[in-house]
């Protein structure tokens, strides 16, 4: 009986955190290939602190060529901003 009880508790505990994994996957997927709309962009970087897709598309353009001029300025402009960030980061004792 008990192991019933205990078992019917722990029964949402493990669904929620499928559901979860769940979300995460389709966050990561939408990271990396661009997400339908900003609304999910929001929710999925708040929700799992996920980089901004734009520095993906930075990365891949710098490999295979930009679509303008104007695509490699502001890639020239995100990439050096997040640089600064990175420099001025504080680093986690472990």
């Amino acid at each position: 009986m008990k192991f019933l009880v205990l078992a019917m508790l722990l029964w949402p505990v493990s669904a929620l955190a499928d559901a979860e994994d769940t979300r995460r996957n389709i966050c990561l997927g939408w990271m990396l290939g661009g997400y339908p709309s900003g609304l999910e962009e929001t929710a999925c970087t708040a929700q799992f602190a996920l980089p901004s897709p734009f520095l993906f598309k930075c990365i891949r353009a710098q490999r295979t060529g930009y679509d303008s001029d104007l695509q490699r300025r502001a890639c020239t402009l995100y990439l050096a901003d997040v640089s600064r960030q990175a420099a001025n980061s504080r680093v986690r004792r472990q």
